[in-house]
């Protein structure tokens, strides 16, 4: 009887025990997961030392976290420590093999780095992902690696797709007018600015290409009033500096 007393509260001391590393097991994680939203909040804020630091406190709490190994590859990158944000990246990929974001991400860096046949490869593994939200995202970037891969036609197609599941990405038409630039295709060029000025009325960006493209025309009265445009939406930025430097030109020509 008494043995089989000892049992029973061997056996509950057990449970408590479990019961207990549970517990703290939930609270460690939880605690992990304010800190990730909180460093997460800073990296947003262009508080990036400050973000890494609540960051690296999270990665303490959940080594084994996915999601903070990919914030913590984001804040390195955005700090242009990519070798530390590769690691961080494919760490996270060990932890979860389906992780669009994260192959999206790590193609952004190879990018930087100039190696643009990891960046396509990691692009198209999230391009084609179908449980990726933001698909159009990993496509518009697939279209600037084959641009800066001397690709042109590539590029144009992959930037098609990214408007396929985002209409309204206006990013997307300003890299097919760059590649319908390469390609001498003039008239589209100039129709995917148009488009891009259209769903963007006071980004600077296509203002600012289309009026270079139209001084490249000799059409120096359109590009006038597109870099005006440029120069008007970014006065300060360097798009507004280059818009301001070809209205120089114009000058100089008239």
């Amino acid at each position: 009887m008494n043995r089989h007393r000892i049992c029973i509260l061997g056996l509950l001391c057990a449970i408590a025990f479990i019961s207990g590393c549970a517990t703290q097991t939930v609270n460690m994680r939880e605690k992990a997961r304010a800190q990730e939203q909180l460093g997460n909040s800073l990296v947003r804020e262009g508080k990036l030392q400050s973000g890494l630091k609540e960051l690296l406190k999270a990665e303490e709490l959940d080594p084994e976290s996915p999601s903070i190994q990919n914030a913590l590859g984001y804040a390195y990158q955005r700090l242009r420590e990519f070798n530390e944000a590769l690691v961080h990246y494919k760490k996270a990929l060990r932890l979860k093999e389906d992780f669009p974001e994260v192959e999206n991400n790590l193609g952004t860096v190879y990018a930087s780095l100039g190696k643009w046949d990891k960046a396509i490869t990691y692009f198209q593994k999230a391009a084609r992902n179908p449980t990726y939200r933001t698909r159009h995202f990993a496509y518009e970037n697939l279209g600037s690696a084959y641009h800066h891969r001397g690709e042109y036609e590539k590029a144009i197609e992959s930037y098609k797709k990214a408007l396929e599941f985002f209409p309204g990405y206006s990013p997307a038409y300003d890299g097919m007018g760059l590649s319908y630039e390469k390609l001498q295709e003039w008239g589209r060029a100039i129709a995917a600015y148009r488009k891009s000025i259209e769903i963007s009325p006071n980004s600077p960006l296509a203002h600012l290409r289309l009026g270079a493209l139209y001084l490249k025309l000799n059409r120096q009265e359109q590009a006038a009033h597109e870099l005006l445009l440029a120069l008007r939406a970014d006065p300060k930025g360097r798009y507004g500096r280059e818009a301001k430097r070809l209205l120089k030109k114009i000058r100089e020509i008239e």
